[in-house]
């Protein structure tokens, strides 16, 4: 039995120390850890960079619905076939039908059915389509009961072209 356990011992050879290898994967981790770490600060950056960029009034002002003075203020059709034989609401994706009640935004020219576009645009001021902010239309002349700038008044007589 003498021999067996020479064999066994001699072949068990201590291992080899390791620990320039260990310490190479940890310099490598730490590196790894930094790099997700400054790729995460970045990101963290430029979205806070892009907010105020865009501006903390606008970005409150898209997810805040337009008023409903502004509501009745834009223009509403009614759908002909005839004018316009392919659309449809982007909203509910139903073609519009020949007497459909129809709602124009006036930035984009996108058309919706009223009822669709009135529930979306009481929470959000941008069309649903392009996302383009509504901007609420001029303010009505109390002189002359139409759009125009105060300005153009000379006094109280009418209103006089610019």
């Amino acid at each position: 039995m003498g021999p067996p356990r020479r064999l066994l011992r001699s072949a068990a050879a201590p291992p080899e120390p390791v620990a320039a290898d260990s310490d190479v994967v940890v310099v490598l981790a730490s590196l790894l850890c930094g790099l997700i770490c400054a790729v995460g600060l970045a990101l963290v950056a430029r979205c806070a960079w892009l907010r105020r960029a865009g501006g903390a009034g606008a970005a409150v002002r898209q997810k805040k619905g337009v008023k409903k003075k502004v509501l009745r203020a834009l223009p509403r059709l009614t759908y002909r076939a005839a004018e316009s034989p392919l659309a449809e609401c982007a909203i509910c994706l139903a073609e519009f039908e020949d007497g459909d009640e129809v709602r124009l935004l006036p930035q984009c020219a996108h058309a919706f059915h009223v009822s669709c576009v009135d529930v979306w645009l009481s929470s959000h001021s941008t069309c649903p389509s392009c996302r383009r902010v509504l901007a609420p239309p001029p303010p009505r002349c109390d002189q002359c009961e139409a759009s125009c700038s105060k300005t153009a008044h000379d006094g109280d007589g009418p209103p006089f072209l610019p």
